[in-house]
């Protein structure tokens, strides 16, 4: 409980920071978001059991490429997952620093995003024991990138590696550690008829390399097919909303052992 109240201190903190200029005399960007998701998918496993949750954040564009983020997830039940003990267990933040900029012209055009992250299940001891029901604290490091103009006509292909380890040592099992590999493409259109709702779809493959426990497979674990839409709010400037829909195809039973039909809600808010 502690934790949480120290972190929501923090966060306003930050908001009432926004409005403040940075040493390059740049006022902080930032992005409030909101999202509904019908389940809890996590890179292919179930953190759930199929129970949905509440997932806001908020990202700082602290300029010159440097940015933060702070997100949070709040389920609305644990289930009968291997994870999470309870909802209380649950209960997880993430705190995300980064750096994006672009790499060569044309059509080798490369937008990029390295950072490093930790996962924070505030409720629980920084190195729980997998094998008692509850997730420990993990990190990672991470590169993303997309290719906008490699192919053109709405096609961006896109990728990205994320190396993690757990937060601590000790705790029993070294949950998660290895690599997360993704190669995916997204195409973006409009309707003639409604040009001001751009669609995106979307399609994933993604290699585990031992992340999870030691019963993963080094091996495909799925692939995730997506569609979403994006809509300006109609009662606040700058207000967006993101519907979302996802269906994962499931190679891998040591992730996941059934496909998955899962929707998404958001509304983010720029200022």
């Amino acid at each position: 409980m502690k934790k949480a109240v120290v972190v929501l201190a923090v966060l306003c903190g930050l908001v009432s920071a926004a409005s403040a200029v940075d040493v390059a005399g740049k006022e902080i960007g930032v992005t409030f978001d909101v999202t509904f998701m019908s389940k809890y998918i996590w890179r292919g496993f179930d953190l759930f059991d199929d129970k949905a949750a509440w997932q806001p954040s908020l990202d700082f564009d602290l300029g010159n490429g440097f940015g933060a983020n702070v997100w949070a997830s709040y389920p609305g039940g644990a289930g009968n997952s291997q994870y999470v003990g309870s909802r209380v267990d649950a209960t997880e933040y993430d705190y995300t620093v980064y750096y994006g900029n672009s790499a060569m012209e044309d059509c080798y055009k490369t937008d990029y995003k390295v950072g490093w992250r930790y996962y924070d299940f505030i409720d629980r001891p920084s190195k729980a024991n997998i094998n008692t029901g509850s997730a420990g604290d993990a990190q990672e490091v991470f590169l993303e990138f997309a290719m906008p103009q490699l192919i053109g006509s709405g096609f961006v292909p896109r990728g990205a590696i994320y190396h993690m380890w757990k937060a601590r040592s000790g705790g029993g099992v070294s949950f998660p550690t290895g690599e997360i590999y993704v190669m995916g493409i997204d195409y973006n259109w409009t309707f003639q008829q409604a040009p001001d709702l751009p669609m995106t779809a979307s399609w994933d493959i993604v290699y585990n390399d031992g992340v999870g426990n030691n019963s993963i497979d080094h091996d495909w674990s799925h692939m995730l097919w997506g569609l979403k839409s994006n809509i300006k709010c109609p009662f606040i400037s700058g207000g967006k909303i993101v519907p979302a829909v996802y269906f994962q195809n499931s190679f891998e039973k040591t992730v996941n052992n059934e496909d998955e039909l899962f929707a998404s809600l958001s509304y983010n808010l720029k200022f």
